[in-house]
């Protein structure tokens, strides 16, 4: 098997189950084996639903640092489930649009008065073009990642930026626990991406990387300890890992070797 980004050799990393998964040689792309044909429902909207603040504190986040290259503008989010991060961007005066696979998803969203196109966002020709496109958690899904990201490059404006978050593969996580690590989910991901495999994919159509971060644990919160403090009070769970992991996770964010990896690239 051949890696799709820089067509090199990729041997077998693990396995996890009756899943085969290879890694490049080369760039260091994780290809779960035999594509396509295992890979069932990923939509996890009652997750948004179940926990608003964690995941507002998540994406409280991301946005305000897309906010710090683009003031305004029309959005597009692929993927963008019940409209969480659309909807922080539409309070802050962006034109926001979203494509949504999962329809129970996209009735939610159209509820909070978001515009979204139930479709994959191959299929679909928009007549407008977007100075923000983004992928959060998404590109790993995606049968055909250099499609997506082509088709993203052509419906930029000049100057526009994409936003992509993926797990990271090159973590010191996913290096340390290999067939262990918690975010390879060969069952939903296709793809295992590091910050050098998809920098080599969108070099390939013209991208330049802006801004990239590789953070873990709540250090990938817009206010870690506003999660920590509403994790006790509210009794959940998390909390004790949280504060067990805390100086560890602040450490692998500071060296960049977190398990999420963020991504702006401009056209």
């Amino acid at each position: 098997m051949n890696c799709f980004i820089c067509n090199q050799a990729a041997d077998l990393y693990c396995t996890v189950g009756d899943k085969e998964i290879s890694q490049c040689k080369n760039c260091g792309l994780g290809i779960t084996g035999d594509l396509f044909s295992q890979v069932g429902d990923y939509h996890r909207d009652e997750t948004y639903i179940n926990e608003p603040e964690l995941f507002k504190n998540i994406f409280q986040k991301r946005v305000k640092i897309i906010s710090d290259f683009k003031k305004s503008g029309k959005v597009l989010e692929i993927g963008c489930s019940i409209g969480v991060m659309l909807q922080l961007l539409q309070d802050r005066g962006f034109t926001v649009y979203g494509v949504e696979m999962s329809a129970g998803a996209a009735k939610i969203a159209a509820g909070k008065g978001l515009k979204v196109i139930v479709d994959k966002f191959e299929n679909i020709k928009f007549k407008d073009n977007f100075d923000i496109i983004i992928l959060n958690h998404t590109l790993e899904h995606l049968e055909n990642p250099r499609r997506i990201i082509k088709k993203c490059f052509s419906l930029l404006n000049k100057g526009g930026i994409i936003y992509i978050d993926v797990p990271n593969f090159g973590s010191w996580s996913a290096r340390k626990q290999g067939y262990r690590w918690s975010l390879l989910l060969p069952e939903e991901h296709l793809w295992h991406f590091t910050y050098f495999s998809l920098e080599i994919l969108l070099r390939e159509f013209k991208f330049k990387i802006i801004y990239s971060e590789r953070a873990s644990g709540i250090f990938d919160l817009d206010n870690p300890f506003k999660e920590l403090i509403f994790a006790l009070i509210h009794f959940k769970k998390r909390f004790f890992s949280e504060l067990v992991t805390l100086f560890p996770s602040l450490i692998i964010s500071k060296l960049n070797l977190g398990t999420d990896l963020m991504i702006i690239a401009q056209k």
